[in-house]
């Protein structure tokens, strides 16, 4: 068995390899960081630059902003009447329940907007989504309320002393890209297209559904990743050399079907 596993990894390292070298030149890698998952399976993440990082940043400051004033136009229309904001600031007990319904929730929208968000789109907002971008900890899985709150909390000190002056100049400065905030919660923003399949929390609920060992279920992701790059006797010769390392007794010849079982297998 572990001859067959080494002939299909050298197979597939030197084959990437001379490939890799080929283009080393001509495609310069981002910043990158790897993560190990609890079954020694190893991933990189690519770090979003400080370029995404305004533009998520930016996108999401339109939209709580709009949500904001939404609801305080909204509120002031379907509760009372417009003309309640000539009036609002005047000493009466009338004005001031009506400057907690059309002015609390808004300023809930526009401070909490982030930690909220956040937490239910598990690391993600409305323009992280749009710029590409997730917020992962540098274990490489979704951050829990604590690490985003933390994160939120530090904004006081990176939108110093204004238009978050002092969190660019850190996150242009600093390895991965990061705020102050992201530095007390251990946080990194990464590019979404790059963990989609291989963000950890993913890929341990892949393991979960696989009844493969960590070992094969490594080998087969290897395989499957690097399947576009193969040409067809050599996706069937590693694909059927696989089944039978595994004792599977399906053998499609047809490499379709081939990779189709295999994607089955490894339950993605």
């Amino acid at each position: 068995m572990r001859i067959l596993k080494n002939n299909i990894y050298s197979y597939l390292s030197s084959h990437f390899s001379r490939c890799n070298l080929n283009t080393m030149d001509k495609n310069p890698v981002n910043d990158l960081i790897y993560v190990n998952s609890a079954d020694a399976m190893s991933y990189a993440l690519e770090v979003a630059g400080v370029g995404a990082r305004s533009y998520a940043f930016v996108l999401d400051w339109h939209i709580r902003l709009l949500a904001a004033l939404v609801w305080i136009y909204l509120s002031a229309f379907l509760f009372y009447d417009l003309s309640i904001f000539s009036t609002l600031f005047e000493e009466d007990t009338a004005n001031a329940a009506a400057a907690w319904v059309i002015f609390l929730p808004a300023t809930i929208m526009y401070f909490f907007y982030h930690p909220i968000l956040e937490t239910m789109m598990h690391g993600s907002t409305p323009g992280k989504r749009t710029a590409g971008v997730r917020l992962m900890t540098l274990e490489g899985f979704t951050p829990g309320i604590g690490s985003i709150l933390i994160r939120n909390i530090f904004r006081l000190i990176d939108g110093l002393p204004g238009v978050y002056t002092v969190g660019l100049i850190v996150a242009i400065f600093t390895r991965n890209h990061v705020r102050i905030g992201d530095i007390a919660a251990g946080t990194v923003l990464v590019y979404e297209k790059n963990t989609g399949k291989q963000s950890l929390s993913d890929v341990a609920q892949q393991s979960l559904n696989s009844s493969l060992s960590a070992e094969n279920y490594d080998l087969l992701l290897e395989l499957l990743e690097r399947w576009h790059q193969l040409d067809k006797a050599q996706r069937i010769h590693l694909g059927q050399q696989f089944l039978n390392r595994i004792g599977d007794e399906i053998h499609p010849q047809d490499q379709t079907q081939l990779k189709s079982h295999l994607q089955k297998l490894a339950g993605v």
